[in-house]
């Protein structure tokens, strides 16, 4: 967006309003970008967890791996509630959690999101944790501490970035009011064309596509939603299926309490 002025020229980049004088000289004015509508509610960036190590590789599952045999050797698990969209069920997401909650290093849960574009961001997202929550009490599930937002563009993402940074801010917030860690699954990509600048600075798990281990880590030096890389996924065979591998980045392998629920260690 560009805005012709008497001395010189006006433009919004990024989250800044920048003025260029005649001489060429950028100068910063004022902000002029708020990722969030007004009225969104504040997403809190907790407090460290205390330390708590964790190495080797972890699987995520959920709907597509019902009723299959799930990987015996594990670092860690991670499993869908939904089945693959908001407001639907992950049919064996008890066998699956039972499954992650004896990972040595710990597990969590993910969530889809989406917008539809109409009706209210802030209470949509709400309505999509509330009806997340309802259905993991449901399976008999109940008490993890680390909660995940799918965030992909194989969802509906019908809002302006605004409205979907809005909707994803009142989705973290719904769960931190539950009394739960909250963390962003996406890519620098994807998360972009989403929600835009917007940078709650929670943990990040980056979806990197089929590849290898070695490619993977090679991502941990990447940053978006303003924060750097905690998880790392690929996806690759494991014996004749394709699974999700995921491996802890360097700067949070002793930071297992901020990316998964600890407490059946």
């Amino acid at each position: 967006m560009l805005a012709l002025v008497a001395l010189g020229v006006v433009a919004a980049i990024g989250a800044v309003l920048i003025s260029v004088s005649r001489g060429g000289t950028p100068i910063v004015v004022e902000s002029a970008y708020d990722p969030l509508l007004p009225g969104a509610p504040t997403v809190v960036v907790p407090a460290k967890a205390a330390a708590a190590t964790v190495t080797g590789t972890g699987f995520d599952v959920s709907y597509p791996q019902c009723r299959s045999t799930l990987p015996k050797t594990r670092s860690f698990g991670i499993v869908g509630v939904n089945g693959g969209a908001p407001l639907t069920t992950n049919a064996c997401f008890a066998e699956q959690v039972a499954w992650a909650q004896r990972s040595p290093s710990g597990y969590a849960v993910y969530v889809n999101t989406s917008y539809s574009g109409k009706g209210d961001p802030v209470a949509y997202g709400r309505r999509l944790i509330d009806d997340a929550i309802e259905r993991e009490h449901a399976a008999g599930v109940s008490g993890t501490s680390m909660w995940w937002l799918d965030v992909e563009l194989t969802n509906t993402w019908s809002g302006t970035q605004q409205e979907n940074a809005t909707v994803l801010a009142s989705m973290a917030a719904r769960l931190q009011e539950s009394g739960v860690r909250v963390g962003i699954y996406s890519s620098p990509a994807q998360f972009e064309e989403i929600a835009g600048g917007w940078e709650p600075g929670l943990p990040v798990w980056n979806a990197t596509g089929p590849g290898t281990a070695q490619a993977a880590a090679e991502t941990c030096a990447e940053s978006f939603a303003g924060s750097s890389s905690a998880i790392v996924q690929w996806v690759q065979k494991s014996g004749s299926r394709l699974l999700d591998h995921n491996i802890v980045c360097p700067a949070w392998k002793n930071r297992a309490g901020d990316i998964l629920d600890v407490s059946s260690r």
